[in-house]
């Protein structure tokens, strides 16, 4: 990677040294066990240690990589079981948030939320687009749960879908998207009429559907 591409308006160093080794991770340039050498991958990114380490320490803290003592950062790929906690977590989660969040939303939420599912359902989904599909993707959810009062449970969705959920899915279940594109649709329909018995089954459904398809494009 040239130092070029280590620049943008809306990230840091670290947030696109974190991107690149934690892509290298999911795509299986390491293995099990395998040491990050930190040395290695500032010359490699044309960055200092220092944002190296920073990417080291949110990859462990989303479970890819664990310090030892007098190793460094070793590897340890995102599993089935990891996933199945992961899915878990997320849908009681967004499930709770969307309730909480349904009688504050207003029209103009509505109508935003439209406007991003006609962008999202105009585009072509590639390697080269698939940055901004995924911006529009979290963007939908985010729109759809923000307005929930509890802090908490909104502050566990963000980790769930910004750090977790860096598993990319979205990239990984390409063929899938004219099954999200019609559940997008039926979780805005269920959140327009204020039916949320039905909103928050939907969602669920959603993220286990979602779920099952990445566990099963991994055991391919």
């Amino acid at each position: 990677m040239e130092r070029t591409d280590m620049k943008n308006a809306n990230k840091t160093s670290e947030d696109l040294v974190t991107e690149t080794l934690r892509a290298a991770i999911l795509d299986g340039e390491f293995q099990r066990g395998d040491r990050i050498v930190q040395e290695d991958w500032a010359n490699r990114l044309q960055v200092s240690r220092m944002p190296i380490r920073e990417a080291l320490k949110r990859l462990e803290f989303e479970g890819l990589v664990k310090n030892e003592p007098r190793r460094g950062a070793i590897v340890y790929p995102i599993s089935i079981n990891d996933i199945e906690e992961i899915y878990a977590l997320r849908s009681m989660n967004e499930s709770l948030a969307v309730e909480k969040a349904l009688p504050y939303l207003t029209d103009e939420d509505f109508d935003a939320m439209e406007d991003i599912l006609t962008e999202m359902e105009d585009m072509a989904l590639t390697k080269e687009s698939f940055d901004h599909y995924s911006s529009l993707n979290q963007l939908f959810h985010k729109k759809l749960m923000e307005k929930c009062p509890w802090k908490r449970v909104l502050h566990n969705t963000e980790i769930l879908r910004n750090h977790y959920l860096a598993i990319k899915s979205p990239m990984i279940l390409t063929r899938y998207t004219d099954k999200a594109k019609m559940e997008h649709r039926q979780i805005l329909a269920a959140a327009r009429s204020g039916e949320v018995t039905l909103l928050k089954k939907i969602v669920e459904y959603h993220i286990e559907r979602n779920k099952n398809d990445l566990i099963a494009n991994i055991q391919l």
